[in-house]
């Protein structure tokens, strides 16, 4: 294993003593009050943590402690036995052992203690067995007599102590409040200076340089203690990294898979906001390289490689961000099935997918649903894992990319920032307004004359790298049009989003900065395009735009010359489903449908209407109540449960009219119920004119 570092151990020593007070308090409070399930609930989380804790950490005697005790708590948990006098004792005992192991480790750095007789007795109680005390307290005697207690460590040998998050957080906090306050001093320093200059006072010049060089100096420590304390939520990373060994391990011996785990040791440290989502993105990419990427050993000696397949997650540090990737050394990725996939998933979007190089197709796989096994395992195949990676990747500020290599295998490379408390980014202008765009996704600057573009459909493009990029203007997503001023050439960003790059047009690029983020304001909230505020060189505040948002918006565009209110006023095509059993039937409600100016298509019975709905997003479904194979009853049932239809309306054409089957349909989640005896063309288009206006 490798050697842990003195702040993670002294952080683990701090933690388990501060849990064993804790603990040592519940058992005590369960005592007064055995039926007070929050207590035991928390009780028994605190010994799950320490137990989690000391296994990462390999400290093995606090772990089988802490697993013993868990036990005796769980059977009181599942009434075998009672909380009695006896067991409070007995666990007392035991948590003081723990500390004494945790002493050892301050000494020592190892937890190895003779433990044997705690464990036996802990496994006695737990499985019922009465226990005798003074019996207990003997063995305890003996088998400790090598070994010294440890006694509580004096205040002066306390070299470190722990402060809660929320803690720092405030202190961050203070610090917005003193950059604010110190702009305010900026600004007056501004109103002395333009006084000086009209007076021309002597007193004043040298009361103004005293108080220029004063704020300098306030401004330079400010930042710099700002700065420390940011550093305060810094941890290891090796706090994520070090449990998937044995993770891998054990799910690669579910799939019949030999697969070895290589994680070079770093001593990276980065924000624990961003360390508390990484486990989760890492644990998705893991479980992707085995399931999708490592072959099964007879596949693998086939195509000539070693029958144990590798999966390596390494993490370097590169400026203010960390590169992390993880990879595997399996068979790739499949992009024709992947393409296959995607134009069966997306049939309107066919033409498009067939001509996407390997690079483009690897985006399907972020997306929400979209898997490529035809079958579901414990791991995968239910459409989600990759489609939370791109979220979570997002939600820190960070990207991701694939590469891959048939017959070789896959890395997934992410590049996160270090901290949240900083954003770099560079200042742009745009319809006269200042604007930061944060550098994660901009992958190059270019300027290009206006007739260097090239016009195709309506849609200007550059030639970047042998790839056609689509252009957009900024200020086209702004109501109000200011103007701008007229360059020789157009500043163009090049971003890039789900794979696919977009050129965003500015007015003027100004410069790359790293400052601190500050929230953005409540008014501010539904502005989707926005992720939060800066203060720039003179002190104003400068919105910072959200750029994944921005390239969906211009993705949805159907050209850079599309006026706006072409967009907003061309007519919205309605698709209706319409499901029956009879031939006739569906024909006369089609036609009408389709004369009414809406969308059709059919489905003979709720199976076929489910493939449907699968393929396709329709704006309204159409049900007859008794059909073959599938009812109109249950098919109302599984649309509810799909997530896009929770609230597509949904009527019911039946000639059946007892109260009690319409009130059967209604509680199942149809909207309005026509009686066939009743039929009439308006009463139909009148039904869905209303639900789906």
């Amino acid at each position: 294993m490798a050697k842990i570092s003195s702040d993670i151990t002294e952080s683990y020593i701090s933690e388990i003593g501060e849990l064993i007070v804790e603990f040592k308090n519940d058992v005590l409070a369960l005592k007064a009050a055995p039926k007070d399930e929050g207590i035991l609930s928390r009780l028994l989380r605190n010994l799950h943590t320490m137990k989690g804790n000391s296994r990462m950490l390999g400290f093995s005697c606090v772990e089988r402690l802490s697993h013993s005790v868990e036990d005796v708590y769980k059977s009181v948990k599942d009434g075998k036995i009672r909380n009695s006098d006896r067991l409070v004792q007995l666990v007392s005992v035991v948590a003081d052992k723990i500390m004494e192991c945790v002493a050892h480790i301050k000494r020592t750095g190892s937890d190895a203690m003779n433990i044997d007789i705690y464990l036996q007795y802990c496994d006695k109680i737990a499985a019922g067995e009465l226990v005798d005390l003074d019996a207990f307290t003997a063995d305890v005697s003996r088998a400790e007599s090598d070994e010294d207690a440890e006694d509580d460590a004096p205040v002066s040998d306390i070299q470190s102590i722990r402060i809660k998050l929320s803690r720092v957080n405030e202190i961050i906090s203070s610090f917005d409040t003193m950059i604010t306050r110190e702009f305010r001093l900026k600004h007056q320093l501004d109103e002395i200076r333009r006084l000086e200059e009209k007076i021309g006072n002597h007193e004043l010049s040298k009361i103004r340089k005293q108080f220029e060089s004063d704020l300098f100096a306030l401004e330079t420590s400010i930042f710099s203690v700002q700065e420390r304390v940011f550093d305060l939520r810094m941890l290891p990373i090796e706090i994520v990294l070090r449990p998937f060994s044995s993770k891998i391990a054990l799910e690669a011996m579910q799939l019949g898979k030999e697969v070895v785990c290589d994680i070079p040791e770093t001593d990276i440290a980065i924000d624990k906001v961003i360390l508390e989502q990484l486990g989760d993105i890492l644990m998705h990419l893991v479980r992707n390289a085995l399931d999708h990427g490592i072959e099964l050993p007879e596949v693998r000696e086939k195509a000539g490689k070693k029958r144990q397949g590798t999966i390596r997650i390494e993490c370097i540090r590169s400026s203010k961000h960390i590169e992390l990737t993880v990879s595997d050394d399996g068979g790739g990725l499949d992009f024709a099935r992947i393409r296959e996939k995607a134009m069966k998933v997306y049939p309107e979007r066919a033409d498009e997918i067939s001509e996407m190089v390997d690079r483009e197709l690897s985006q399907f796989l972020f997306q929400s649903g979209f898997s490529t096994r035809d079958t579901v395992t414990e791991i995968s195949g239910r459409g989600v894992g990759l489609d939370v990676v791109w979220t979570n990747v997002e939600r820190i500020k960070g990207r991701i990319k694939i590469e891959s290599e048939p017959g070789k295998g896959t890395a997934f490379i992410l590049r996160i920032p270090m901290s949240l408390s900083t954003l770099q980014g560079l200042f742009v202008y745009s319809n006269k307004d200042k604007f930061l765009v944060p550098s994660q996704h901009i992958v190059d600057i270019i300027y290009r004359k206006r007739s260097e573009y090239i016009t195709l459909q309506n849609q200007r493009y550059i030639r970047l790298e042998s790839q056609l990029i689509p252009c957009f203007s900024l200020s086209s997503l702004f109501t109000e049009q200011r103007g701008f001023k007229n360059y020789d050439a157009d500043s163009i960003l090049i971003a890039e989003y789900m794979e696919q790059r977009i050129g965003i047009i500015v007015e003027q690029v100004q410069q790359y900065v790293s400052l601190v983020v500050k929230p953005l304001p409540k008014a501010f909230k539904n502005f989707s395009i926005l992720q939060g505020i800066v203060f720039d060189e003179h002190y104003d505040i400068v919105p910072i735009l959200h750029v994944p948002d921005i390239l969906k918006k211009f993705k949805s565009l159907r050209g850079y010359d599309i006026k706006k209110y072409e967009a907003a006023t061309k007519k919205r095509n309605i698709w209706i489903l319409v499901v029956d059993d009879s031939d006739t039937t569906r024909h006369i409600e089609k036609s009408i449908l389709e004369n009414g100016g809406f969308s059709v298509d059919t489905a003979t019975d709720g199976i076929d209407a489910l493939e449907s709905l699968k393929r396709k997003q329709y704006d309204l479904v159409l049900t007859d109540k008794d059909m073959p194979r599938m009812n109109g009853l249950v098919l109302i049932d599984n649309i509810r449960r799909m997530e896009q239809y929770k609230t597509v309306p949904v009527i019911v054409v039946s000639a059946d009219q007892n109260p009690e089957i319409k009130a059967q349909f209604e509680r199942s989640g149809a909207n309005a119920f026509i009686a066939k005896g009743d039929f009439k063309r308006g009463n139909l288009i009148s039904a869905v004119q209303e639900l789906v206006r």
